[in-house]
């Protein structure tokens, strides 16, 4: 059988995704339309919010999603693949955690608040894939997906990257007798960070630590309870 990507070439790749998506969201935040966030937030969040434009993807039950589904919520944006060996299962059960936190601690900060995992791997990961993926970590998780132009309509909007990878040919073993599995044979290199969609459908903040949930947890509240006490939005129902 063939063996995984070296440890070292993931960890090089994603430092390499990092810093793409780094460049896209300062050349972002430098067209944002003035802040929204106060100063001790300006790890995370943009400058000034930045309103997305029309898409359309498909969700886990093959339903039409589009921009309007951002809309009237906070969303947690992770772009995957299913069959992503540690990055994405780990991402996605972090944000299971995150939920769980919020349950607990913030309650308030979990209503309007919903996560969407956007397949970077359309041509596997149909909808009754995702269905069952995106369930394991939490029911009410979405996931989607698409044609690669309409994924990649998304992932240029928010800066994430994301490339095929595969490993050294010696390291697959050739043959009709010596299948491999698709994940062995090849992999899929992506941006790491959650996306964070305001309610009117603008991307605001980037949590690049996929991996830390207390970090996380406690940024998010801030922001949710900023908006909270400032009424920032006409809407007072997005205000809560």
């Amino acid at each position: 059988m063939g063996r995984k990507l070296p440890y070292w070439f993931v960890v090089m790749t994603a430092v390499v995704l990092l810093a793409a998506s780094a460049l896209l969201w300062k050349r972002f935040s430098a067209t944002s339309n003035g802040p929204l966030f106060p100063a001790e937030l300006s790890g995370i969040v943009l400058p000034g919010p930045r309103p997305l434009q029309p898409f359309t993807l498909s969700d886990q039950e093959d339903r039409p999603f589009t921009l309007a589904h951002f809309q009237g919520h906070w969303t947690f944006l992770f772009f995957g693949y299913t069959h992503c060996p540690d990055i994405c299962p780990m991402a996605m059960g972090i944000l299971g955690e995150v939920f769980n936190r919020l349950q607990k601690s913030s309650p308030p900060d979990l209503v309007g608040t919903e996560v969407a995992f956007v397949t970077v791997d359309p041509k596997h990961d149909t909808p009754t894939v995702l269905k069952s993926y995106v369930a394991y970590f939490n029911p009410g998780f979405k996931g989607l997906t698409g044609t690669e132009e309409q994924i990649n309509a998304l992932t240029r909007q928010v800066g994430a990257a994301y490339f095929a990878t595969s490993p050294p040919q010696d390291s697959v073993e050739k043959g009709p007798s010596s299948p491999s599995s698709r994940s062995e044979v090849s992999g899929i290199s992506h941006t790491s960070a959650f996306f964070l969609i305001d309610p009117l459908g603008r991307l605001v903040a980037l949590f690049p630590e996929y991996n830390n949930t207390d970090l996380i947890v406690k940024e998010y509240t801030k922001i949710r309870q900023f908006v909270r006490l400032r009424n920032i939005y006409a809407e007072p129902e997005y205000n809560r």
